[in-house]
């Protein structure tokens, strides 16, 4: 009993000697250490500061390289893209190039967070569009005038070497927030300009970065800057001792050149010395700048070694208290740890996990990583929503090199392996008035819109079988069925029609638009897709004749005239004189007679013989009453313009019969007009004053010259003068016989003749009529011998 007492004793009075042995010199040596350090900072201070300095511009030069290859991997990126090239390359403006240009810029936007903007120039149309405002105009009135000029500079196209660019520098800061990256398409124009993506990066990602990386760093005063050759301050991360005097960092930009060197500096601004490190050690050879104060070097570690001293003893001690504690209960979190992996929920009874800020946290992380798990689910559908749109619009349109072989390897990696196999029917949406739809809605709303549409769709024919919807062109939905189970094709027609109804009347109802819908025949094989696409695309035009709303089906083809339409003369004749009647009624229900004619007939058909009756019409009216131009309202290009949004025969009739009651009240307040008929009038006059020698001078001449009706200006000018065109004419060639008589010596033939009369016996029988005696009676009164001649 002794022996054991003895070594009882021995063991624990070893326990306890080695636990404040092992105490205290951890103790010393933490201590030791603290000092150690404390006196070696104050003589390795400057390398301490130069090496975060250099770690800092290290740092910003790896940001700026990150920026240069962001740009340039976008830029390479987009001149890949089909739509970005056919955009820099096309020949004149277009919507819908522009549209699929912008759908693929805003796509790489999504992962690019420091990007702020992309511009595209097309050389040939001098045209620039815009990612950040979605402008689409030419050099001199593009928002950005300083990339326009340098873009439109011939030199500077020449010269130019793939630095970026600072344009936009803020006078009072001298900062720039935008840098700008051109890289231009190979090739140039006559003019020696060249297609350009430009590529606009926020220059506050150089920074940013190094905040991030740097966030927890024990220098907290450390202030640094990116600044370009010219002394702008592109980025700057500033303390707020450092940051409140911008008049001070201004300065110290300015200086970056004199500065430049891997050896540190000692600044004085505004009685403050700043330890300084500048370098350009980077492709576009802008400086770097890191700013310490060099009080703070000191302040700093001293405060942090003597806290440091503290918190080692005090957390040795706790240490001390603590560590039996925590051992005796390290099973417990070992086994609410263990739950949660397995996916149990672990006591929340237990203080340790109830009360636990950790275990609390690990509960929220492992909550946030099944949300995320299910945003990620969702993330995926979409996904893979995009990747069936894009690669079934490109068996369309029969853009994709693929070979066969490929094409089939990925339709089933996508589940579409039975398009491949089995029979198909194609069915395409079109959204009714789809220029009102582009004014009401900016284009986040049409995408949304778009998006909506399909998932209405979707949920409707979720019970029909394999199925596919997808957006198509900006204003179009393709729906492709599997009929491989269907051997009717009627059955299969009633359940088409049941479908597309029902589409159309949710789509109505949730999102108020009108869809007008065709659907095919069956048929089998992936040749077929494009074909049978284009001709939806046809089918579905003919709503000109059904009306919006319509579902077009394959055989309503057969009731469509495809022979050239030909308007009859005489009812546009007939057109015309009811309008220069002013008799908009007659002329509306003529033209009535023709458009239930027309509608028989093919989309292009209706169109143009649409515009040539309205031409014809136009012509025909200009041709008699030419006042009709000078009104500036009445115009074809008007008419010319709203007739390529008409998408059905009722939007043609509303146009056409617009512009016959324009065109109706326009001549009726002309022929109103008393100003006006008197201008016509002193027109009239003047012709017959000038031109009343010319024998052929009559009602028929003058009329054709002022290119309007004989039987209008006749009525015009009686109800004016009392008296016809010729008889006036006459007149007025009698008074100047009878002055040439009186005033000259010229003979009576000689008169005659220059008046534009002719000698015969009706002449001397119209003389006699006009001045009341014969001619021979006339010479008497006037003292000449009556010759004859």
């Amino acid at each position: 009993m002794k022996l054991a007492y003895k070594t009882k004793n021995r063991s624990t009075s070893f326990l306890r000697k080695a636990f404040f042995s092992f105490l205290i010199i951890t103790i010393i040596i933490t201590v030791l250490l603290t000092t150690f350090l404390t006196f070696t900072y104050l003589r390795t201070t400057n390398a301490l500061i130069s090496r975060y300095n250099d770690k800092l511009i290290a740092q910003s030069n790896y940001s700026i390289t990150y920026l240069d290859e962001t740009a340039k991997k976008l830029g390479n990126t987009l001149y890949s893209d089909n739509h970005i090239i056919e955009f820099l390359n096309m020949n004149e403006n277009d919507e819908r190039v522009a549209l699929l240009t912008s759908k693929v810029i805003d796509k790489h936007f999504l992962t690019l967070k420091d990007i702020d903007s992309v511009y595209l120039y097309n050389a040939g149309l001098d045209l620039f569009y815009s990612s950040r405002s979605g402008e689409r105009r030419s050099a001199s009135a593009f928002s950005d005038q300083a990339i326009a000029k340098l873009l439109t500079d011939k030199d500077f196209v020449a010269k130019y070497r793939g630095r970026p660019i600072v344009t936009s520098v803020d006078e009072a800061t001298q900062s720039a927030n935008i840098c700008s990256y051109i890289l231009f398409e190979q090739g140039a124009t006559a003019a020696g300009l060249k297609n350009a993506i430009v590529v606009n990066i926020r220059t506050k990602a150089l920074t940013d970065s190094i905040q991030a990386i740097n966030g927890h760093d024990p220098v907290q005063e450390t202030s640094f800057l990116v600044v370009d050759a010219n002394g702008s301050i592109l980025s700057m991360a500033l303390s707020p001792e450092f940051g409140h005097d911008m008049s001070e960092v201004r300065t110290l930009a300015q200086k970056a050149q004199e500065l430049d060197g891997s050896n540190n500096r000692v600044q004085k601004m505004d009685g403050t010395r700043y330890l300084v490190s500048s370098s350009k050690s980077n492709a576009n050879n802008w400086y770097i700048m890191g700013v310490t104060p060099v009080k703070k070097i000191f302040e700093d570690v001293i405060t942090a070694s003597i806290v440091s001293l503290g918190i080692v003893v005090a957390v040795f001690i706790f240490c001390a208290v603590i560590c039996l504690f925590l051992a005796r209960r390290l099973n417990s979190p070992i086994q609410a740890i263990t739950k949660m992996i397995n996916g149990e929920a672990p006591d929340r009874s237990d203080p340790l996990v109830s009360q636990t800020e950790e275990f609390q946290v690990i509960l929220s992380v492992f909550e946030s990583m099944k949300e995320q798990n299910s945003q990620l689910d969702k993330i995926m559908r979409e996904t893979g929503y995009a990747a069936k749109q894009d690669f079934l619009n490109a068996l369309l349109s029969e853009s994709t090199t693929y070979s066969m072989e490929t094409v089939q390897g990925k339709l089933q990696d996508l589940h579409l392996d039975y398009i491949v196999a089995n029979q198909l029917c194609m069915c395409l949406f079109k959204i009714d008035n789809y220029s009102q739809f582009m004014s009401r809605n900016s284009q986040k709303e049409r995408w949304a819109l778009r998006y909506a549409i399909v998932n209405i769709a979707t949920e409707i024919t979720e019970n029909y079988g394999n199925c596919e919807i997808f957006s198509c062109d900006s204003d179009k939905f393709v729906m492709l069925l599997d009929c491989d189970n269907v051997s009717q094709y009627k059955v299969l027609q009633d359940e088409v029609e049941r479908i597309l109804r029902e589409i159309q009347w949710n789509t109505q109802k949730y999102l108020h638009i009108s869809l007008s819908m065709a659907y095919s025949t069956m048929f089998q094989g992936l040749e077929h897709l494009p074909s049978m696409y284009n001709n939806m695309k046809g089918s579905i035009l003919l709503k000109m004749r059904y009306g919006h709303g319509s579902i077009i089906t394959p055989y309503m083809i057969d009731e469509i005239n495809t022979d050239e339409f030909q308007v009859s003369v005489k009812k546009e004749e007939q057109v015309i004189e009811r309008v220069l009647e002013g008799d908009y009624e007659e002329a509306r229900a003529i033209y009535q007679s023709i458009s239930q004619q027309l509608y028989q007939y093919t989309y292009n058909e209706v169109l143009f013989s649409i515009v040539h009756l309205i031409y014809r019409i136009y012509s025909g009216v200009l041709s008699k009453m030419p006042a009709i131009k000078d009104n500036q309202d009445l115009t074809l290009q008007a008419f010319l313009q709203d007739i390529q949004h008409a998408e059905v025969g009722e939007d043609i009739d509303r146009l056409m019969n617009a512009f016959l009651q324009k065109l109706s009240n326009e001549v009726t307040a002309i022929k109103n007009t008393s100003s006006s008929n008197d201008f016509l009038m002193q027109r009239i006059i003047g012709m017959v004053e000038q031109e009343y020698s010319n024998t052929e001078l009559c009602l028929s001449s003058i009329a054709e010259k002022l290119r309007l009706s004989p039987n209008y200006i006749g009525h015009l000018f009686k109800a004016a003068h009392g008296q016809s065109i010729a008889q006036y004419i006459f007149d007025f060639r009698m008074q100047k016989l009878d002055e040439y008589m009186r005033n000259t010596n010229m003979s009576l033939s000689t008169i005659i003749e220059k008046v534009g009369l002719e000698k015969n016996n009706y002449f001397y029988t119209r003389f006699k009529k006009h001045f009341g005696m014969s001619l021979s009676e006339y010479k008497l009164q006037l003292g000449q011998e009556d010759d004859r001649d």
